[in-house]
């Protein structure tokens, strides 16, 4: 009887981990099979949170006895995103213009930069292999292929507007439908209680990674325009861009527009000083201004973040590499909340220390009475 017990034990621990992992791996499918119809839905949310930002903002601003109503408020939000989105798209579209009609001239120099680096570094055959690396020929292509893309961004924005008026309506409503759901008012107050942890990290996560990445633009433009590398405002929106990629964005953001330099000025000193100023505009940033208005971080492992990074990017790429944190933190807050995900949880945790995530039982007792 007992070894009968313990084996059917043993075929329903089997069978929770064979459907996990199948879950794990449709869930994988799914992204990567309906990413063109899943890529719109998930950016609109983002500006989803953006915009409850924005107009918390304006909410408050008043002018006597006005005050600006709530669907007013996110109404004119939307407006500023909207055209915060085609300004960003059409600038990025105009300077790459610019860089495939001028590419001719920064390739000139892309050989003698690199017989300068292997003369320094005393590399005799390296000469011969730079020879294979791709000049302007190669590469006009795909800039211009980058400059189409970005052109039919503009048609690919009006979906996820539409996207985002159908959230902003839905919104409304939601709220109502999760108390139809669960009409135990412990059961409602404990679900809005992760609801509204999810949405407060998230929003918080946005709110100061905006804020941080566009600080750090307007520092590298500043730099980018003393030196006087082409194109400042081009590679400041690569900076904000690529800033909310954690590690390696903020690296990438450093290095393009110093090659760059370094093409311009046919010299490596230019690609040091571009390097050490943005590098320095980051730093600033990410180890001084950043941590003081960000108050407690997500509480997730670098190491978990790395690897989310890589998976997502593989996925999604850059849209990919920029939604892993937020949706890494928000399975982390609905596991924490769960005796049998509690340990994974744990795992994912930056200090192990998940107690501020769990919504506590007395509470819902006290709100359940």
């Amino acid at each position: 009887m007992f070894n009968t017990i313990k084996e059917s034990k043993e075929v329903v621990k089997l069978a929770r981990i064979v459907l996990w992992l199948m879950l794990i791996i449709g869930s994988f499918l799914i992204l990567k099979f309906f990413a063109s119809l899943l890529k719109p839905l998930v950016i609109a949310v983002v500006f989803w949170y953006i915009i409850r930002v924005i107009s918390n903002y304006i909410a408050k601003i008043g002018f006597g006895k006005f005050a600006f109503p709530d669907w007013l408020a996110k109404l004119i939000a939307l407006i500023i995103i909207v055209i915060a989105i085609y300004t960003y798209i059409d600038i990025l579209v105009v300077n790459l213009k610019q860089i495939v009609i001028r590419i001719d001239d920064y390739s000139a120099r892309e050989d003698n930069l690199l017989n300068q680096l292997a003369t320094f570094f005393g590399l005799e055959d390296f000469d011969k292999e730079i020879k294979d690396l791709p000049g302007s020929e190669e590469l006009r292509p795909y800039l211009t292929k980058l400059v189409n893309s970005l052109t039919e961004g503009i048609g690919y924005t009006i979906i996820i507007i539409i996207y985002l008026i159908f959230i902003l309506i839905e919104e409304y409503i939601f709220k109502k439908k999760i108390h139809f759901i669960y009409k135990d008012t412990r059961n409602y107050e404990e679900m809005k209680k992760v609801m509204d942890q999810m949405n407060n990290s998230i929003k918080r996560y946005i709110t100061v990674k905006t804020f941080a990445s566009f600080l750090t633009a307007v520092l590298a433009y500043l730099a980018l325009l003393v030196i006087g590398v082409d194109f400042p405002i081009l590679w400041a929106f690569i900076v904000f861009t690529f800033n909310f990629i954690p590690y390696i964005g903020s690296f990438a953001a450093t290095l393009l527009p110093s090659i760059f330099a370094a093409l311009q000025f046919n010299s490596f000193t230019y690609f040091i000083w571009t390097f050490l100023f943005v590098q320095a505009a980051q730093t600033i940033v990410a180890n001084f201004i950043e941590p003081r208005i960000v108050g407690r971080s997500l509480n997730l492992s670098p190491l978990v973040v790395f690897i989310t990074l890589t998976i997502w990017g593989t996925l999604w790429g850059i849209l990919g590499m920029i939604i892993a944190v937020p949706i890494t933190s928000i399975l982390v807050i609905i596991m924490a909340q769960f005796p049998n995900t509690r340990n994974v949880a744990v795992l994912l945790s930056e200090s192990g220390d998940i107690s501020k995530m769990i919504v506590p039982v007395q509470k819902k007792n006290k709100l359940a009475g």
